[in-house]
């Protein structure tokens, strides 16, 4: 194997919600500097994918959260004698007839009929999430292919952000390859993702990569407004620039590859529950439909932990049929960490488990 073509489109950007891009080789002082790259999302990027002004607008990520707006409250009030007014005799009025209001359908008038489906069974699973996540949170898993540590990833929870006047929660991950593996392909890459306070959906996803045949800039944005994305990509390869966007409908509950590890977390994950939630990638929506199968003591690096075990199972709607077939473990606590992962791809499987945990 040459590269980590393996690891490409949707199916790549699932394994990096999971597990991803070891410790093994790196010391101490590399880590740090790794560890040292900027926190914050890089708006121009918007720009340099070829976003639309009004884009750039609506989507730059503010560092503070929104402003919260306070209801006024009326002061130096003068109270007003009462003024009692004789009743006058009772007559019969006859009231209209009230009529029942249409139902107003909120979709727009050429949204698919499979992702209003996708929309029923997705917000059961909506209304059942609780956020159990704080800012100092930081996972770092090892990650294994074909019996090797390949490389490293770290999620974080960033804290509160705000994207056009609205609270947005801040995920971020950082994948690095091993340095022995860095001699076959580098791998360098951060990924931003921004998901509204308020609802727990998808605004924007902000993906920088830095790899060895190839540098790439990706922008996904979810418009809640329109229920519409749109995703704009910069790729750098063999010298030669390509520019590439995708656009299509998005369900009103869905969510980016990354966050939905989040989204997770926060659900009850009783045994034998089943999920169903809708995935946005590049365009396309893919529905990720998790049941808890199970709960077992794992032995891992960080001694034996108590877990829950999720199997997730991936499909696209419409037209494009492709599956993706994933298990991971999550501790079986308040907190739900992600403890192990292993998924199938197209060579093999890859297994991930947690180094450190913070």
């Amino acid at each position: 194997m040459s590269d980590l073509s393996i690891f490409s489109g949707t199916s790549r950007a699932l394994l990096i919600t999971l597990f991803l891009c070891s410790s093994c080789a790196w010391n101490k002082g590399e880590l740090l500097k790794w560890f040292s790259k900027k926190e914050s999302t890089d708006n121009s990027q918007l720009k340099k994918v070829g976003a639309k002004e009004e884009e750039l607008a609506k989507f730059s990520v503010q560092e503070a959260p929104a402003p919260v707006v306070v209801a006024e409250t009326k002061t130096n009030v003068v109270n007003k004698p009462v003024i009692v007014k004789k009743t006058p005799p009772a007559t019969t009025i006859k009231k209209p007839i009230q009529k029942t209001a249409p139902i107003v359908d909120l979709y727009p008038a050429d949204y698919p009929a499979d992702l209003k489906l996708v929309d029923k069974q997705a917000e059961a699973s909506w209304k059942l999430f609780k956020p159990i996540f704080d800012t100092e949170e930081k996972m770092m898993l090892d990650v294994d292919y074909l019996g090797m540590t390949v490389g490293k990833v770290v999620l974080r929870y960033r804290g509160i952000k705000s994207i056009n006047e609205k609270s947005v929660h801040h995920f971020q991950a950082f994948f690095k390859s091993a340095p022995f593996y860095s001699a076959i392909y580098e791998l360098d890459d951060q990924l931003d993702t921004y998901v509204e306070k308020e609802n727990f959906v998808g605004v924007r996803s902000n993906l920088v990569q830095r790899e060895s045949k190839q540098d790439v800039d990706e922008v996904q944005l979810y418009d809640r407004e329109t229920l519409r994305t749109m995703a704009y990509q910069k790729r750098v390869k063999d010298g030669k620039t390509k520019n590439s966007k995708w656009s299509g409908f998005i369900p009103k509950w869905s969510i980016d590859p990354l966050s939905v590890l989040w989204l997770i977390r926060g659900l009850p994950l009783k045994t034998g529950d089943k999920y169903f939630l809708p995935i946005v990638n590049k365009g396309k929506t893919l529905v990720l439909e998790a049941t808890v199968s199970g709960r077992e003591v794992l032995k891992t690096k960080m001694g034996e932990k108590a877990s829950i075990r999720v199997h997730a199972f991936t499909q696209y709607t419409g037209k494009t049929l492709k599956s993706g077939d994933m298990t991971f473990w999550l501790t079986d606590d308040k907190i739900h960490s992600l403890i192990r992962a292993k998924a199938k791809i197209k060579i093999g499987s890859v297994f991930a488990e947690l180094a450190q945990g913070e």
